[in-house]
């Protein structure tokens, strides 16, 4: 006979006001924590202190480690998903008739921004989103073979999106904090790299 691991309660939402604000305080305390030491050095103790809260209002919302991190990667998700329902809307035509540029601004320029406004996203997306990534694969590809041919523009989406998050990872390191500034030359590499490619096959 068998017995089943009890399963965890989910984290509680809150009900009032002052609840959501304390609530969103430890989330903000948590993310700085990643973005400051990495996730090795979240505990629910130092989320509680960060936001000075206390350990009984953590445990309120939170009951463990993972809850937290959960919570915040549910944030994050919502707000990629917003950021990048607009890019997805845009038609097979339009693409087509952009500017090297202006694709690149267009699918790489708010991300990159976001991922710099909250470096600890990075970390989280990075070690739970398979499937936005897969998502975000599929779009940048489709864009790329409607703008290049299925060989080239798949190759070329692959470079693209290892350049991206390769730099991105580095600059946003935990250990490389000072070369954040980094990050703004990234469009500038990318949009280099499609215009030679494209110039490549004309």
């Amino acid at each position: 006979m068998t017995t089943r691991k009890p399963t965890k309660p989910a984290a509680r939402a809150p009900q009032r006001s002052n609840g959501v604000k304390r609530r969103e305080a430890i989330l903000k305390a948590a993310a700085d924590i990643i973005s400051d030491v990495g996730i090795a050095g979240l505990t629910l103790h130092a989320a509680a202190k960060r936001a000075k809260s206390s350990i009984g209002s953590m445990y309120h919302f939170f009951s463990d480690k993972d809850q937290l991190l959960t919570a915040l990667r549910d944030q994050h998700r919502e707000d990629m998903d917003e950021l990048m329902s607009h890019v997805s809307a845009i038609s097979v035509d339009d693409w087509v008739q952009m500017t090297a540029d202006d694709v690149v601004d267009t699918v790489f320029g708010r991300p990159i921004q976001y991922y710099l406004d909250h470096p600890f996203a990075l970390e989280l997306h990075q070690l739970h989103e398979g499937q936005s990534i897969d998502e975000f694969m599929a779009l940048l590809e489709k864009v790329m073979v409607a703008r290049m041919g299925k060989e080239h523009g798949t190759q070329t989406a692959k470079v693209l999106y290892a350049v991206s998050t390769g730099t991105l990872s580095f600059v946003l390191d935990v250990e490389n904090a000072r070369q954040r500034s980094l990050a703004s030359d990234i469009p500038a590499v990318l949009k280099a790299y499609l215009a030679g490619q494209e110039a490549m096959i004309r």
